[in-house]
């Protein structure tokens, strides 16, 4: 089996759609570049779903083609690289069509409903795209990864010695001037 290009320690579980490199599991970014519809039955779809497998290189040139390197600010104004240009027409759809029926009867605010749900939708879906594409950077900027290194030993530290007091026989601080037990002073 062979090694994942990345990390030399690991095995290559799947080779990338684009280069054919093998990539290890914390490599694989998995995307569905197309889907089609098989079969509809009593108002139900059934669609499948082709996935393919990019190693970091090639999944950072699929990405910026996505849009998923621009974060998830801007989210609902931006129609060219959107990450669900569907969602972004129901957002905008529910905002602009409750804002009509609020002018004619003071229900259209049952519709911002839907607004704040697809907002959510799209800052989720984005902020999601968007860590990957960094996971993918970070991947790709680092040359091979090498097994972890030790942690270094603890530096040991010397013992301090036990400082008794003459009158009590009782442990005090090395510094002290008297006794915490008794009060007596002690000859430093």
């Amino acid at each position: 089996m062979a090694k994942c290009y990345i990390h030399s320690n690991k095995s290559g579980t799947h080779n990338c759609s684009t280069c054919s490199k093998s990539i290890c599991r914390e490599c694989t970014f998995q995307e569905v570049v197309s889907s089609r519809l098989i079969r509809t039955y009593r108002g139900r779809s059934d669609y499948e779903y082709d996935y393919e497998f990019f190693c970091p290189d090639c999944f950072l040139g699929y990405a910026e083609g996505k849009g998923y390197h621009k974060s998830s600010r801007g989210v609902m104004l931006r129609w060219n690289k959107s990450p669900n240009k569907g969602a972004l027409i129901i957002l905008w759809t529910f905002f602009i069509g409750g804002l009509i029926i609020n002018i004619f009867f003071p229900i259209g605010y049952v519709l911002w409903v839907g607004t704040v749900l697809t907002m959510i939708w799209l800052k989720v879906s984005s902020t999601r795209n968007y860590n990957k594409y960094l996971t993918a950077q970070s991947l790709a900027k680092g040359v091979k990864v090498k097994e972890k290194p030790k942690p270094p030993k603890p530096k040991t530290t010397k013992k301090k010695k036990d400082v008794f007091c003459p009158n009590c026989g009782a442990t005090v601080i090395e510094s002290s001037d008297f006794c915490n037990k008794c009060g007596s002073i002690l000859n430093t």
